[in-house]
Parts: C-alpha cells; structure tokens; sequence
C-alpha cells in the first residue's frame, strides 16, 4: 500500500445533505477552477456533479493522504507537495480511488502542468493555501447544513399548513418565499405564468422579464411539472441557489399538489359569474387576479372588454358580443346585465376597434325598437385592469341612463358616442377640473339647488346660442328664458350670449354633470 493511503470502509461512509463543490465556490469565492491541469481545463467532472462532504489536508508526513470516506475536497499545500514530489501523480489516482471530489492546488502553482483526472475537479486557491483554510471550509460547510435544516424543517412545517387548509399556488409561493427567500414561479403548458412571487405588485411582461433575467443570472433552478407546466426558483443571492437545488423536488411537489387543488376548486356553474365580478371588482392582489383568471380559463394577459346591458337575456348579449371574443357572465350592478368578453389573443387594436364599431351598430339595428342599452368599456390589456374597464363601462351606462349619450349602443372609446365626457372621465380625480369648474360657473352651481338654472344654460348652449330653440326645448316662454339668462350670466360673472363664453361654459356644465354621475355610481 503507499505510503499516503488509508483503507476506506464503504459500509462507513456517512451520509451528508447533498453541497457540491459549485456550491462551496459560491460559499467560497477563493476556490476557482483551475485552467491549467494537464491541459484538460481542471478535468472532466464538473463541479455541479461533485458532491463535497468536507475538506481535508495532505500531510506532510506519512501517510500523507488522511482517513477518507468519500466526498471530501483535499487540500494540497505548497509543503505538502513539496514532500511528496514526484508522486504527486499516484496521490492524485489513489485520492480518484477513494472517492475524493477534487483536489485544490496552490494558487502559485495551479498553472503548472499537474496530472489531471476525469474523475476529479481540480481547483486552485486564490491566495497562500494555509494550514487553516481546511478549518474555515468545513465551518462554512457546517453552516450552510444548519441553514438547509432549519430552512428545510420550518418550509416542510409552512407547506403542510398549506396542504392542510387545501391552499393553492398563490399561497405555496408566498410560503416559499417568505421562508426560503427564493422567488418562485410557475408557468403552464401554454407559458402562461400561473404565480410569480415576486411580482405581487405587478403581473405585467415587463416584470416577469425583470425576474426572469434575474433568475437566470444567479442560476435559477427549474423543475417539470404535472401537465405540462414548470416550476422556476430563482434565487436573490448567489448563495440561496443552495437552497434551491437542495429544496427543489420538495417545493415541485408541494406544487404539483397545489395545481391539483387549484384545479379541483375551479369555479362551475353559477360560481363563475361570482368569479368573474370578483375579476371586475378589484380589491385583489395581482397573484390573486391573475391565479382567478386562469382558474376560470382565462388567459390573464389577454385583451377584455366589459359589456353592460339592460337586455333580460344572456344569450342575447353574448350572442351580439361574440365578435369581440368569448363572453362570459359577471353578474349585475345597478340593474344592468354584466358581462366579461376575452378577445382572441394578437388582435390588432385597429381591428378590435372595427369590431367593436361593427357590434354597436348591429345592436342599434336589432335592439332599437325594445329601448335595450349597451355600453361598452374601452379595451383592457391584461386582468389588472378589468376594475377600470368595468368602471368606464358603468360611466357610460350611466351617461345612456342620464340622456347624456342618446345612442343605445355606446363605447367609452369612440368621440361619436361620448364626445367630451371620455376625456373629461379621465380628469375626474384632477383637482385642476374641479378649480376650472369653480371658475367658470361662479356661483351658479351653490345656488341652484333644484338644477333649473344649469339645464336652462346646457339647453341654451346646446341650441347654438338660440333663443328660440333653447325656449322650445325647455317648454317656456322666451321671456322666461330671458330672464333666466340673465341671472345665469350674474352668478357666473360673464355675458352667456357672447359666443366667446360658450365653450368654456359648456365644457364646464359637461364636466359638472360627469361629476355627478361618478359620484352616484361610487
């Protein structure tokens, strides 16, 4: 036997959590990949295949190789090579034989021609090669199996919390998260991401890429699931990438487990017009929106529209929807049918917006004679903004109600149905409207109570200036109105016949009523 070899009982070897050598480079920036060793780049192992149990020293005396098990990482220093010299070869073979997972040559040295190993990384030092560096490797190994125990134990206790209350995706990420601090991600068979818990805020392409190019700079790890979809743990440190690997088939499990629970809990019957006003009504987080969307088989970053009808029968609605795309009930607010329509995917915004020209022009031909309404929302891109499509809907549905849109079939996105009101819609929280409304009606709003003197000046307006007109309109004599103008023009503070008035007075009556009915549809 040489004279650096120790017998090695198998039957003994202990079992450690599973560290590779890559990742005590990680744990270890000062061990690197030797680029010189027989001219075979460090051998053929790579170091994401070489399980490490600990480090351990060749002796200067003999026997120089100490007791193995397998799996330890051995240290060659400057002295210890010097002893063995020209065996440093056989050692090298001897140290393959028993299992060792590399060897770590000095950094000085590590570019001279040693003889390689294909069973064997071969590493160097970034520095003097001491006789403590063995200790500070199997404390920093010590230390990362207590971190995966601990983190391991308090994940498998959260998890089974989870399976327990029978909880979904949405709460396993979260779970894994808030105890791993990896994100986790899971994405279908159609690469639709079902969960990413890292962007809670936000279910937009842009963020998911964001964390997708972190995950793949720190080394995210990836896992196969059931039907097609797949798992992605993405670590925010280089050195949680540990915990990722080790904890991966686990956490794949529990998601797998999840999937099932979430499909099981899929919404039937009535239960998806519940499901889909929750869609309209917000509140949620994004995870939550974009988990409810794919539970009801709805692509979250499709484009929708919300309907609202006054029409009795579902199928007539969705039957004059179906252009837009596929419809689908959402209950009722106000009285009004409601209804959520998920366009085909990459439609062309000219030509969704053709279609939906082409649906309230058909709705206007075969629902005019029964007086039946529709207002449509302008489109939504993705879940998140279905609580705004669903209130410009109601707007418009208002505005029909009010007489203040006369077309029975009217979007929120065309000027021929709204005119003013879509942009003014969107100044509705600006303090600016409001001190612009002040301004230019005076008085008038504070003391007319009743709304006499505001309809008597929308009709005047409305008129072209035409007294005559305007008289007609509004049922009275044209002295009545005379007068009415007159004190209109004393509570704003300016001649409501001068043409130069007129827009400025218009725009603020519209933007007065809008109020209005934003107020009363909150």
């Amino acid at each position: 036997m040489p004279a650096w070899g120790w017998p090695v009982d198998r039957a003994e070897q202990r079992t450690f959590m599973e560290i590779t050598l890559a990742d005590l480079m990680i744990l270890e920036p000062r061990l690197c990949l030797s680029g010189g060793v027989d001219g075979a780049g460090g051998g053929e192992r790579k170091p994401d295949e070489a399980p490490v149990s600990w480090a351990a020293t060749v002796r200067t005396t003999v026997p120089h190789l100490p007791p193995l098990r397998g799996g330890e990482l051995l240290l060659l220093p400057e002295r210890a090579m010097a002893v063995v010299g020209d065996d440093l070869e056989a050692l090298i073979r001897e140290s393959e034989a028993r299992a060792v997972s590399g060897v770590v040559l000095p950094g000085a040295r590590s570019r001279a021609t040693y003889p390689g190993s294909v069973g064997l990384c071969v590493l160097h030092w970034d520095g003097a090669l001491t006789s403590d560096i063995e200790t500070d490797i199997n404390r920093r190994l010590t230390e990362c199996r207590g971190d995966l125990y601990r983190i391991g134990t308090e994940l498998e206790r959260r998890m089974a919390d989870i399976a327990a209350a029978q909880a979904g995706l949405g709460p396993l990420a979260r779970v894994v998260s808030e105890t791993t601090g990896l994100g986790m991600a899971v994405v279908d068979a159609h690469d639709r991401l079902l969960v990413d818990s890292r962007s809670e805020a936000s279910g937009s392409d842009a963020a998911r890429s964001a964390a997708a190019a972190d995950g793949t700079r720190l080394g995210a790890i990836e896992r196969e699931l059931t039907r097609g979809a797949a798992l992605v743990l993405s670590p925010e440190r280089p050195e949680q990438r540990i915990v990722a690997r080790f904890l991966s088939e686990r956490i794949a499990a529990a998601a797998n487990a999840a999937l099932q629970r979430d499909e099981a809990a899929r919404p039937r019957g009535s239960q998806r017009a519940e499901a889909a006003a929750r869609l309209l009504a917000g509140g949620a987080a994004a995870s939550e929106q974009r988990s409810l969307a794919l539970a009801l088989g709805l692509d979250p970053d499709a484009v929708f529209f919300v309907a609202m009808s006054d029409v009795e029968s579902a199928s007539t609605v969705a039957r004059a929807l179906s252009s837009l795309g596929a419809a689908h009930p959402a209950g009722g607010r106000n009285g009004r049918r409601v209804t959520l329509v998920a366009a085909p995917p990459r439609m062309a915004s000219e030509t969704l917006a053709g279609m939906m020209r082409e649906v309230t022009t058909r709705w206007e031909d075969e629902q005019g004679a029964a007086r039946c309404s529709l207002a449509l929302s302008g489109p939504a891109f993705g879940v998140a903004s279905l609580p705004r499509a669903a209130r410009e809907a109601e707007f418009v549905a208002a505005m029909q109600a009010a007489g203040d849109v006369p077309r029975l079939a009217a979007s929120f996105t065309s000027a021929g149905d709204l005119g003013a009101m879509g942009l003014l819609y969107q100044l509705r929280d600006a303090p600016e409207l409001r001190g612009f409304i002040s301004e230019a009606l005076g008085a008038l709003p504070a003391r007319d109570q009743r709304g006499t003197l505001r309809a008597t000046l929308r009709a005047f307006l409305e008129s072209g200036g035409s007294q005559v007109d305007a008289s007609q309109r509004l049922g009275i004599h044209r002295n009545t109105l005379s007068y009415r103008l007159r004190r209109i023009g004393e509570l704003v503070g300016r001649d409501v016949a001068d043409p130069a008035a007129w827009l400025t007075l218009h725009l603020a009556i519209r933007a007065s009523d809008m109020l209005d009915v934003v107020v009363e549809e909150r």
